[in-house]
Parts: C-alpha cells; structure tokens; sequence
C-alpha cells in the first residue's frame, strides 16, 4: 500500500475523506452518495473501507485516462 495513506484508518468518515484530501463537504457527500463509490451504513454512520476508497480512486484514474482520447466517430483515427 502506498505509504501516504497509511496514516488513514482501515474504516473511513466522510468527515475524514473531507479533511485527508482537502474537499468541500458537498462533494465529499456526492462521492459517498455515488452509486458506484464503495460505501456502506452501519445504524446511521456513512462509512468506506479505506482499501476500497483506494481501489475506488485508482479505478477513476483509469476510466479518466480511457476517456482522456476518446475517438471520434466517422474519423479515419
């Protein structure tokens, strides 16, 4: 596991997403809230398993990489 995410627990808030990656609150919720974002309810705690938010992440980087050249359709590319 990459060093710099040690220092999160191995169950994660949105509180703590929020505060670790330095985002608004409203979006911390609209990534919680995502229906393809790993989170889980345990009574009314919102929570992530800081493996699956990394895995999670790591997968948007590829779906953002694959979309980066997106080919046009009726060209010779």
């Amino acid at each position: 596991m990459n060093t710099e995410f040690q220092n999160l627990p191995n169950v994660v808030s949105p509180k703590e997403v929020q505060t670790y990656f330095g985002i608004s609150r409203s979006t911390t919720y609209r990534i919680f809230h995502d229906a393809t974002f790993p989170a889980f309810h345990i009574g009314n705690r919102l929570l992530v398993r800081r493996d699956e938010l990394l895995g999670w992440l790591e997968q948007q980087k590829v779906n953002k990489a694959q979309n980066e050249n997106p080919k046009i359709v009726g060209s010779d590319e």
